[in-house]
């Protein structure tokens, strides 16, 4: 087994490592590669409406195509279906010129109109888009022409661009007749999606698996495999097994897998920072977070250092707001080090009530995370805070996040980067529950006048600026607990050529030139 590093660096921080590049060309090609594409915190699996979700776009990726995505080292962005683009001075308007020659799967050409309408569709409220809520300032769409799209803004925004990123485009002539409202529930999604990608659409297995087979017209090149599949693994450590066996060629993986892996012969381990911030959220609907002491007392009862060295193994960097790149991060914050006697104290002078259980809900069903909860339960109980766990799967979470009196605290993790307004989704008021992404609720007036300043401010340092006021807020406020940022693991069969695997924020959003994958003969 070997290791591969950390190779390249991003905004001032220690960017994923990039796997497996071995031949530019390969001569062997063909072949089917079979991977856990959904497993971790990356994937969403059997999720298959893009739109709603927040991870698996290592897997949309191969059959969806978005307008822009960043490079491997996310240092930049680059583009897909958009060849270039312009911004206005003051960032009110866009201009972006598409690709020619780009085909849906069905053979019908990809236009503006297809720009537009995917945009309309996930700005939309009734599409309970992850990302829609980005394009709300959109004001018009022209599209001038079939490769020309100019967006006009209400007012200056800079985070259109990283927006892109996240947005997979739709066919408008498939999609027109179905109102964004019944699109959530759609088996359109499942029966025969349309996109753009290097794959298409073939076959889907509930429970089993998704197959796709080359696009012959996809306009980089026909890819070098002649399909891909995503099998899905609900057990935990079930698809490292697999992967060991040859079942598959990939798999997300846990640290402690990582390790298990040391020693084995034709694979590899691909490591990285996740770029996602594992956080406590509260739900400050309910009245006992509402005061600030008690949000500030799980702070200081959990021994954040410890749990990153014991458990992570010095694999992971706390965080002390929701950003952790160096520029946006103000010095002077509380790194809030474990004191369980100031813990109870707040606690005590807040009048909390340590006689009812808090739960914390998570997604996080891998050995690691559930030791870290424990250890999380154990240092609350010595400040006396009686702490149940509860482990659902991701579409149950999804479920459950909207109702706020169906839980308490989320232990989960939500993108860092590399644009800083990525947050503001968590924590702008207009984001509040049940329809989209703040689900603690947050109402802050002086966070939503600044996340609509970072936005809008076209300066690289003044805009820096606004995002350290942003990380003092959160710092002081804890309207979420911020925890770390995790190193991340993949473990990969070396029969995989030209394999590119980031650990990156919602498992996509870079170019990962998955047209020239391929399998050794």
């Amino acid at each position: 087994m070997q290791w591969i590093g950390i190779v390249a660096l991003m905004i001032g921080l220690i960017a994923p490592s990039v796997a497996l590049a071995q031949d530019s060309s390969p001569e062997s090609g063909g072949g089917v590669l079979i991977g856990a594409f959904d497993v971790g915190p990356g994937g969403c699996p059997e999720c298959p409406n893009p739109l709603q979700a927040g991870a698996g776009f290592t897997w949309y990726e191969k059959y969806f195509s978005k307008l822009m995505l960043y490079t491997p080292d996310f240092s930049e962005i680059q583009g897909e279906l958009a060849e270039s683009w312009e911004l206005n001075e003051d960032a009110t308007q866009y201009t972006i010129h598409l690709r020619d020659g780009v085909l849906w799967h069905d053979g019908e050409p990809f236009t503006a109109a297809d720009v537009k309408f995917t945009i309309e569709t996930a700005a939309h409220p009734d599409s309970a888009s992850y990302i829609g809520a980005k394009f709300v300032g959109v004001t018009s769409i022209e599209t001038p022409d079939d490769l020309t799209v100019i967006l006009n803004l209400d007012e200056g925004n800079v985070t259109l661009l990283d927006a892109f990123t996240f947005l997979v485009m739709l066919p408008e002539h498939a999609l027109a007749d179905i109102s964004p409202a019944d699109l959530t529930t759609s088996s359109w999604w499942l029966d025969n999606p349309i996109g753009t990608g290097p794959f298409k659409w073939k076959a889907y297995e509930p429970g089993q698996y998704i197959e796709l087979e080359a696009f012959e017209d996809y306009w980089r090149g026909r890819p070098q495999l002649d399909g891909i599949i995503n099998r899905f693994f609900p057990e935990a450590g079930s698809s490292v097994i697999a992967l060991r066996s040859g079942d598959i060629q990939f798999t997300y993986m846990t640290l402690d897998e990582a390790l298990g892996l040391e020693g084995e012969e034709g694979l590899s381990v691909i490591a990285g920072p996740s770029q996602v911030l594992n956080y406590l959220g509260f739900d400050l609907t309910d009245p006992r977070f509402t005061d600030q002491r008690v949000r500030q007392a799980f702070m200081y009862a959990i021994d954040r250092p410890t749990i990153v060295e014991q458990l992570y193994g010095g694999q992971a960097t706390m965080a002390n707001c929701g950003f952790i790149l160096p520029q946006f991060v103000p010095d002077g914050l509380n790194d809030y080090a474990q004191d369980v006697e100031m813990a109870s104290q707040l606690l005590s002078d807040a009048g909390f009530d340590a006689s009812q259980p808090v739960e914390i809900l998570t997604y996080y069903g891998d050995q690691l995370s559930q030791d870290v909860l424990v250890t999380i339960q154990q240092f609350m109980a010595d400040a006396g805070v009686n702490v149940e766990i509860r482990v659902v799967d991701v579409p149950t979470y999804n479920q459950i996040t909207p109702d706020p009196e169906q839980w308490d605290i989320t232990f989960a993790g939500a993108a860092n980067g590399p644009d800083p307004d990525v947050l503001s989704s968590h924590f702008e008021s207009i984001e509040s529950n049940p329809s989209v992404l703040n689900r603690s609720n947050i109402k802050d007036d002086q966070l939503d006048a600044l996340f609509a300043d970072g936005r809008s401010t076209v300066d690289t340092d003044a805009r820096a600026e606004v995002y350290q006021q942003i990380c003092q807020i959160m710092n002081d406020q804890v309207y979420w607990a911020p925890l770390w940022v995790a190193t991340r693991f993949g473990g990969a069969s070396d029969q995989i050529e030209n394999f590119v695997w980031v650990p990156a924020p919602g498992g996509g959003r870079y170019y990962d030139q998955a047209e020239l994958w391929s399998l050794a003969a």
